[in-house]
């Protein structure tokens, strides 16, 4: 493996890396305290889109993580900002996700809709339905914009999985023979916006996450070194990229000042 060198900083995912579902993961509560208590500056990137920051933040505090929402990043929020680039102001918008994606949304400008849409944007949607995939399809094959928060096939959910925000993408695209646009990882832009936030060298600050074919990427994308934790969902290979670290927990990361271990 290779040799740990300076750590300024941390970008984590959350679900699988945190958290599974409603469980918090002991090894990464006890290393985020760590950090926390050393001043190791770090922030959270997260595709899931069915809460907003402050709900992800009540969330981890409540399982011991020190966190506040100005340093997560949510697909939900930057999905919703992305539609500002697209379309008119107050323009009608299909959302297929959870209240934290239809408010982010509204926040937005837009107005909720289901017919005569300009766009459908879609995250995970624990209520999708035949209604909801017929009414996308129509409006898809009519010309609408065509968003997804994030591609992930499945998430970590106590000691198995649950269908993710992709399964659905991908049934919505099928039906629809549109492709939609990604707005999270492996895209590198929810990245990119934490590593302003931190301020910290992208050298240096490492990306951290359970699934190769998202965080990986992302943080290779984003020009960040990577480590991949095997506490998450668990991946079937080939893949196109290598972590630089690949660890059981979190624990296996030394517990230094940020300064402490050696320059790169």
């Amino acid at each position: 493996m290779t040799e740990w060198k300076k750590i300024s900083g941390i970008i984590s995912d959350l679900d699988g890396v945190t958290y599974r579902g409603d469980d918090p993961i002991d090894s990464a509560v006890e290393a985020f305290q760590s950090w926390h208590s050393l001043g190791l500056p770090y922030a959270f990137v997260t595709n899931n889109s069915t809460k907003s920051a402050e709900e992800f933040g009540e969330k981890l505090n409540r399982m011991g993580i020190p966190a506040t929402p100005e340093r997560i990043i949510t697909t939900s929020a930057v999905s919703a900002e992305r539609l500002r680039t697209l379309l008119e102001p107050k323009a009608r918008v299909m959302v297929i996700g959870a209240p934290a994606l239809l408010r982010a949304v509204e926040k937005s400008g837009f107005e909720i809709a289901d017919e005569k849409v300009a766009a459908v944007i879609a995250g995970l949607d624990r209520e999708f339905n035949f209604e909801k995939l017929e009414k996308a399809q129509i409006a898809l094959m009519g010309g609408a914009h065509f968003i997804g928060t994030n591609p992930d096939r499945m998430l970590p959910k106590g000691d198995g999985f649950e269908p993710g925000a992709g399964s659905i993408l991908k049934a919505i695209e099928t039906a629809s023979g549109v492709p939609p646009v990604i707005i999270g990882k492996p895209q590198p832009h929810l990245i990119s916006m934490a590593l302003s936030i931190l301020g910290t060298d992208p050298k240096s600050t490492y990306m951290l996450g359970d699934q190769i074919m998202t965080d990986i990427v992302a943080g290779h994308a984003a020009g960040l070194p990577t480590i991949l934790v095997r506490t998450g969902v668990a991946e079937e290979g080939p893949f196109p990229i290598t972590p630089d670290f690949d660890i059981e927990t979190l624990a296996s990361i030394p517990v230094m000042m940020p300064n402490d271990l050696k320059e790169t």
